[in-house]
């Protein structure tokens, strides 16, 4: 278990667990309403809530199910019900296919509507405080650097990488400039493809 925690710290960012921490508490009164909402429904709900936090009013729609997994990882570590099932494409109106090949949202948002999340609530914060302690800073990289580290990766190991990384190309400069290396930036979106 020790070395799946240290994976998870090792490909999160602090922008990944402080939006995560915005999105749960959203999430929580989903659940507790029975209802579901798109990515960039979640993302602008986040914005309303916390008009004072850059780091939430700069989410976009296209990085949220990488935080989820931030949600995601607090809910299976403690056997809870996946919260982020409640969270839908606006194009298929389902979960996103990282989700869908692993379990059936259906099922697991019945689950999740049916669960009694009011003990639940302040684990997280713990949970956020730890993970944000654990979380080694990296060096911020400015976007023009960013996006020379994303072409130069790209250019020598585009015959290896499926075509539909292109669809990544924002994320991929986001977490070039968040710190990460080029090569774990790519393989974290090649895995989450």
């Amino acid at each position: 278990m020790s070395q799946l925690i240290e994976a998870f710290h090792s490909q999160i960012t602090l922008p990944d667990v402080r939006l995560a921490s915005a999105y749960y508490s959203i999430l929580i009164t989903l659940a507790k309403q029975k209802q579901t909402l798109t990515y960039g429904e979640l993302v602008e709900k986040a914005k309303v809530q916390y008009p004072d936090s850059p780091i939430v009013q700069n989410a976009i729609a296209i990085s949220t199910g990488r935080r989820l997994d931030v949600v995601r990882f607090f809910t299976n570590a403690r056997n809870l019900p996946d919260l982020t099932s409640l969270v839908i494409s606006k194009g298929t109106g389902e979960c996103g296919p990282g989700f869908t090949r692993s379990f059936d949202p259906v099922t697991t948002r019945n689950y999740v509507f049916t669960f009694d999340w009011s003990e639940v609530s302040a684990d997280f914060d713990g949970f956020v405080q730890h993970t944000e302690a654990s979380i080694k800073p990296r060096k911020k990289i400015r976007e023009d650097m960013a996006l020379k580290l994303m072409s130069e990766h790209y250019q020598v190991h585009k015959a290896t990488l499926p075509t539909t990384i292109r669809d990544h190309r924002e994320l991929i400069i986001e977490l070039i400039m968040e710190g990460l290396p080029a090569d774990e930036a790519f393989s974290q979106m090649v895995c989450g493809a």
